[in-house]
């Protein structure tokens, strides 16, 4: 047998493992791709996602629409991570045979996505950008009194 071959038994032990945990999680970041055939989707969270990945496959409900999805958007995604605990065999065995320290396995299901956008981002820039010049011409003229 090749490192690269899992046994049958840890595939099944895998495979047929039980999603008992829920909780709600979200995190802003984008998509890198969408599977509408699959109806999933890969997103590339700024933060730390709780298990401490950074990359998640969600699945989609039907209650969205993959073609609503944009490549290379800031959202925020609001999604249920189910989680199902690994035997005890299968644990050791990855560890002992991949160096792999995994105790459970997760599932992610979308719930709600926003786009973070730039809609009042531009008004504040704008004002931002006058403030500073307008400060800096008074600055200019307190420090030739100073002289």
């Amino acid at each position: 047998m090749s490192t690269e071959e899992i046994p049958k038994w840890v595939a099944e032990e895998i495979k047929n493992a039980k999603f008992d945990h829920e909780e709600e999680w979200s995190g802003s970041g984008y998509i890198l791709d969408v599977n509408k055939e699959a109806r999933k989707v890969d997103v590339q969270f700024y933060e730390k996602l709780p298990e401490g990945r950074y990359i998640a496959t969600l699945d989609l409900p039907e209650s969205i629409d993959p073609n609503s999805l944009e490549l290379a958007v800031v959202y925020l995604f609001r999604f249920k991570a189910f989680r199902a605990s690994l035997n005890p065999k299968v644990v050791s065995f990855l560890k002992e045979k991949y160096s792999v320290n995994m105790d459970s396995i997760y599932r992610f299901e979308l719930k709600s996505f926003e786009k973070m956008g730039d809609e009042g981002q531009e008004e504040r820039t704008t004002g931002l950008e006058a403030t500073p010049k307008d400060a800096s011409g008074e600055e200019e003229e307190e420090e030739e009194r100073d002289e």
